[in-house]
């Protein structure tokens, strides 16, 4: 986990490239190629560690500077994306895909289990699920893939 006497500044902004700006690069060509009709759905895939409300709770020392910033931003792309497509009848969901077993959690092996990790499979089911409730009145908000409920910005 970074902390301030151990950020690699290349690596931060490498994260928010890929987590926040990736996101954004393919819808912008998308919408460009005139692929993105009314109807067609945009989901973030992005996660409850770019909830600020739950910082505090979730990291009550702070560190994990880079993930955490990228999500968050990935989030407000989202939300802008929303507003911006509201008018196109273009839903936008931003979806939290749960505490799946993965190689980049894999780390956290030792509380999978107490924590309710599960396997990829169960947790794409879940995410496919929240995206086939994806309509304009769930545009621009955050669901946590695990219970369907909506995470606080």
């Amino acid at each position: 986990m970074e902390k301030l006497d151990s950020l690699n500044f290349k690596e931060e902004l490498k994260m928010i490239d890929i987590c926040a700006v990736g996101p954004l690069r393919i819808t912008s060509a998308l919408y460009n190629a005139g692929l993105l009709k009314a109807g067609s759905k945009i989901v973030m895939i992005t996660s409850q560690g770019g909830s600020v409300t739950w910082r505090t709770t979730q990291n009550p020392e702070g560190g994990d500077y880079g993930h955490h910033m990228s999500k968050a931003a990935a989030n407000m792309a989202g939300v802008l994306l929303a507003q911006e497509l509201k008018s196109k009848d273009i839903p936008v969901g931003i979806l939290h895909p749960g505490f799946n077993k993965s190689d980049m959690t894999a780390k956290y092996k030792d509380i999978w289990e107490i924590e309710g990790a599960v396997d990829a499979s169960i947790g794409a089911k879940r995410v496919l699920y929240e995206i086939g409730k994806l309509d304009m009145s769930r545009t621009g908000k955050f669901y946590n893939c695990e219970d369907g409920l909506e995470i606080p910005f």
